[in-house]
C-alpha cells in the first residue's frame, strides 16, 4: 500500500469514526456549572498555565466525550477524574456548550529551551513538514486530515481544535498516547500515528501546532 493510501485511509478512519451528532445544550447553564473549572481552565476556558489544556472553542462534543471517558475511567488524570465524577450526566451538554460559545485567546508563544533563532525555526520547519504532509518513511500520516490546515479541525467533528493550545500540554498528550497512558481513540487512531514519532518530532509537531491561527469565524 502506498503512502499517499495509508494517508487517506487514516484521515477517512479518523472522519468516520469522531462524526456525531452536535451536542445541544445551553451555555449559560454550561457557564454556572464551570464554575469549579475556573482554577485550571480560566473562567472562559483560556487556562492560565501550560500544562492545562485551552478549551475555549473546542468543539462541544469533543468536551463532552472526554469528562465522560474521565467519568467512565476509559482515560485519566489525577485531579479530572475525580472532577469528573461530580458531574451528572444532564450538565454535560450544557458545559460543552460553554466552552465552544468561547473564543480561544493567543498563548504566549515561547520556546524558551532552545538558545537560538536557527533552532526554533528548524523545529517549527520540521513541525510544518510532518504536520502538513506526515512522513513517508514512517507511514505518519499528515495531521491536517483531521485536524485542518489552520489547526482548527474539520467542520462538525469532534477533533479538537490544535491552534493556539499549549504545546507543553500536547507534547505530554501525545506523550500519553505514545506511552498508553491514554487509550481514549476511537479505532486507535491517534496511537498508530504517535507510534512512529520521535520525541523531537513529537515537539516540533507540538509546537507547530501552536503557532497556527484559527481559521473558524468568530462566535457571536
Amino acid at each position: 500500500m502506498s503512502f499517499n493510501n495509508k494517508h487517506w485511509i487514516l484521515g477517512l478512519i479518523c472522519l468516520s469514526l469522531n462524526f456525531s451528532a452536535v451536542a445541544q445544550g445551553d451555555a449559560e447553564i454550561g457557564k454556572l456549572k464551570t464554575m469549579g473549572c475556573m482554577g485550571c481552565h480560566g473562567p472562559t476556558g483560556n487556562s492560565f498555565l501550560p500544562n492545562f489544556p485551552a478549551l475555549a472553542g473546542q468543539p462541544a462534543g469533543y468536551i463532552v466525550k472526554q469528562i465522560q471517558d474521565f467519568k467512565a475511567a476509559n482515560r485519566y488524570n489525577a485531579t479530572m477524574s475525580g472532577f469528573a465524577l461530580g458531574i451528572n450526566d444532564a450538565d454535560l451538554e450544557h458545559i460543552g456548550a460553554f466552552y465552544a460559545s468561547q473564543i480561544k485567546t493567543p498563548i504566549m508563544k515561547n520556546i524558551a529551551h532552545l538558545k537560538t533563532e536557527a533552532e526554533k525555526t528548524a523545529l517549527l520547519t520540521l513541525g510544518k513538514k510532518l504536520y502538513d504532509y506526515g512522513n513517508a518513511d514512517t507511514g505518519q500520516a499528515a495531521c491536517f486530515v483531521c485536524h485542518g490546515k489552520n489547526g482548527d479541525a474539520l467542520v462538525d467533528l469532534d477533533v479538537p481544535i490544535l491552534a493556539n493550545q499549549h504545546p507543553q500540554y500536547l507534547i505530554s498528550t501525545l506523550k500519553e498516547f505514545k506511552n498508553r497512558k491514554r487509550t481514549n481513540d476511537n479505532e486507535r487512531v491517534m496511537r498508530r500515528i504517535v507510534d512512529t514519532m520521535s520525541a523531537e518530532e513529537i515537539e516540533a509537531v507540538a509546537y507547530y501546532s501552536s503557532y497556527l491561527v484559527p481559521t473558524l469565524e468568530e462566535k457571536k
